[in-house]
């Protein structure tokens, strides 16, 4: 099987024209365009066997060949597709197992049972418009654009977008191409995330997909620091870009709550290996991804505001209209933050983070100036100095100040994501205890703050009607979080010394300077 890797790009159909017309294609072009019209059928089980197992099957008519291809999974991050594929030619649209003679699909395909339910599933269509980029660097790139349809027997879904595939040289020139395509477009370009078998599934089944959910793939203790770097820094931008979609088209939360955690781990993995590439580069994305931080933040805000704090008080004072007209307030402003929130990953700033990130994670990293030899040892090195630093703060604990208070659950978040990047170098089940110990702190502390920030954000509602009802409903809510943060400071002298009767779970030797 061969290595298909490629970029996706959506553009708006009412602009594809405008797009062939770019002067920067006309200037990489080593080939005349051509005009294709492409039919392809996708089978599988009623019940997506194959797609369950990773695999996507179709017959493509292109003018009068047929062929048959066989895709994995492979790796889906930022719009970059790397995946296997086997292609053959065949008689007609009907599949011919035969042809399948790569040894692991032969154990999935010689199942007679399997060939008896396999059937169409659903079917694109559409007109492809190629030509073939030279770049400066000498990689070849095949530019399409793709206009059509994907379809069932039930439903069809537009489909207008560009693919760039690598046909030779560095996979990086495929971010750095869409980078100058989106600086010379007049109109907005975005990532598609999704194949198209992937949104033919989607349509087939009618069931959206769920908010994706982080995970890192693992790590293991002779892995050199910039295989980690790019281990970890591409599960956090596949978990980001894998909840775009939903974010943009659903208009649920958990797609942003998600797209934020990514944001976030993303940025502790940038610190964590900040030597591994020049200053510059390190500063610069970071910089970026603060900026969309503070995009998504202000949503996030209001929705846990909303869910954990204003519905149990309204569900105690179900007949009082100033807590009602606050609900209705706060649900509106919440509403107008997550728009401001979709704005902003519509943006061209939102796409050039995105293939900056991919075109750093792609590319060779410069020597390495860590000192530490391997990932193993970086791993105790980052988890003892976090860990140092928590029990310093913890001498004081009592005495500490709300912004104190602040520091110290910023630093209980980093060791908790330092923990969960390299948990898989540690094969003992202490690593669960530690984090689960870590995160009740960290909503403690959370929690003990949680009237500080309440009231930053009751300062933007705008009291219009009734003030006497809405001010007095201002006054319950923050009597209620100041009542809460007192339960919880209360728990949290408890809390720590659970904390601090766990023995960290890293090796022995590296905890010396714990001790003196």
């Amino acid at each position: 099987m061969s290595v298909e890797i490629e970029l996706k790009l959506t553009v708006p159909l009412k602009h594809s024209n405008r797009l062939l017309c770019l002067p920067l294609l006309e200037s990489l072009s080593i080939s005349c365009p051509r005009t294709h019209k492409l039919y392809s059928i996708y089978y599988d089980t009623p019940d997506f066997y194959l797609k369950n197992h990773g695999i996507a099957f179709r017959v493509r008519r292109n003018g009068r060949r047929w062929i048959q291809t066989v895709k994995d999974k492979g790796q889906i991050s930022a719009g970059l597709f790397q995946h296997r594929e086997l292609e053959v030619p065949v008689k007609n649209a009907q599949p011919d197992y035969t042809k399948i003679i790569d040894p692991e699909l032969n154990q999935l395909f010689n199942n007679p049972a399997l060939a008896q339910q396999l059937q169409p599933i659903f079917s694109t269509q559409f007109t492809r418009n190629t030509r073939l980029l030279h770049l400066e660097d000498g990689s070849k790139i095949e530019f399409c654009l793709d206009r059509g349809k994907i379809s069932t027997d039930h439903s069809s879904m537009p489909l207008c977008e560009i693919e760039l595939e690598l046909k030779s040289g560095d996979a990086t020139q495929l971010f750095q191409l869409a980078l100058a395509l989106q600086k010379v477009s007049p109109f907005s370009l975005r990532l598609e995330n999704a194949s198209k078998a992937e949104r033919g599934y989607t349509l087939s089944s009618g069931h959206k997909r769920s908010p994706i959910k982080a995970t890192f793939k693992p790590l293991n203790v002779d892995m050199c620091v910039k295989t980690a770097l790019k281990t970890i820094c591409g599960d956090c931008l596949g978990h980001l870009s894998s909840n775009e979609n939903g974010m943009l088209k659903e208009g649920e939360l958990e797609y942003l709550h998600q797209m934020h955690v990514a944001l976030k781990k993303q940025q502790s993995a940038l610190k964590i290996f900040s030597s591994t590439f020049p200053k510059e580069t390190v500063v610069s994305l970071t910089q970026e991804l603060k900026w969309l931080t503070t995009q998504f933040n202000p949503a996030l805000d209001w929705d846990v505001f909303i869910n954990t704090t204003l519905q149990t008080i309204q569900d105690s004072y179900a007949d009082h209209t100033g807590i009602s007209m606050l609900m209705r307030a706060s649900k509106q402003l919440r509403h107008q933050h997550h728009k401001n929130a979709r704005r902003a990953v519509k943006s061209k700033r939102y796409l050039e983070i995105m293939l900056k990130l991919g075109a750093w994670l792609t590319a060779e990293p410069l020597p390495s100036q860590l000192k530490t030899k391997n990932t193993l040892e970086l791993a105790n090195t980052l988890l003892n100095e976090q860990h140092q630093k928590l029990k310093k703060y913890g001498k004081t604990l009592m005495e500490l100040n709300a912004s104190d208070l602040h520091s110290l659950r910023t630093t209980t978040k980093k060791q908790c994501v330092v923990t969960e990047f390299f948990s898989d170098l540690y094969p003992n089940n202490k690593t669960s205890q530690y984090l689960r110990t870590l995160h009740k702190l960290h909503d403690i502390f959370g929690a003990v703050n949680a009237n500080t920030a309440i009231k930053k954000l009751l300062n933007e509602v705008k009291i219009t009607k009734k003030k006497r009802g809405q001010n007095e409903a201002i006054g319950i809510i923050l009597g209620w979080t100041l009542h809460y943060s007192l339960q919880k400071e209360m728990e949290l002298n408890r809390a720590w010394n659970s904390f601090n009767r766990i023995s960290p779970f890293w090796p022995p030797e590296t905890n010396q300077k714990l001790r003196q």
